[in-house]
């Protein structure tokens, strides 16, 4: 990708923000969980990627799929918990309560050395939040970027809340 791309990028996670982040959170972490069980599916495949395009010795590789597998979860099982509102503290003739709500579009820059479980990780914590996310990724580790997009998809992200970028962080950045 290049600049003309990111920019593109940017404006298609914009437009698509005030949808997904009315998307009730229990279909959000539905989408989450999907994309667990999906990865998990393609376990096997996934490590001998890292194996493949980064060098990881197999046990490394494995252990960073199943890490990644667990942050989907993960941030689906916390997203439910904290999400909805929740009462605060009330005064006399008062209820107060208070809920998080999403900020807008993420960029996630990952590192190459934990190509799935911190891209995984930073992507599934804001998406289930309702947060748009353009994934770019380090560009030793781009083919693992592309199966976690392709996962993330096939679980039924939209594609505007979900994006990859690929390309050289000097002509990204």
């Amino acid at each position: 990708a290049e600049p003309a791309h990111a920019g593109q990028a940017v404006r298609q996670a914009v437009a698509a923000f005030p949808g997904w982040r009315e998307v009730a959170v229990g279909e959000r972490a539905r989408l989450c969980r999907e994309a667990a069980r999906l990865m998990s599916e393609r376990r096997f495949e996934l490590a001998a990627s890292q194996v493949l395009e980064v060098g990881k010795a197999w046990r490394e590789a494995d252990a960073d799929v199943a890490e990644a597998i667990d942050c989907w979860n993960y941030y689906a099982d916390v997203a439910e918990r904290l999400l909805e509102w929740r009462s605060t503290r009330d005064f006399p003739g008062e209820h107060n309560a208070a809920r998080y709500e999403a900020l807008g579009p993420a960029a996630v820059i990952a590192p190459w050395n934990f190509p799935l479980a911190i891209l995984s990780g930073m992507s599934a914590a804001a998406l289930v939040c309702g947060n748009p996310v353009i994934m770019k990724p380090a560009t030793p580790a781009q083919i693992n970027a592309c199966k976690l997009h392709e996962i993330l998809l096939q679980a039924g992200f939209p594609p505007a809340v979900a994006q990859l970028l690929p390309g050289d962080g000097a002509s990204l950045g």
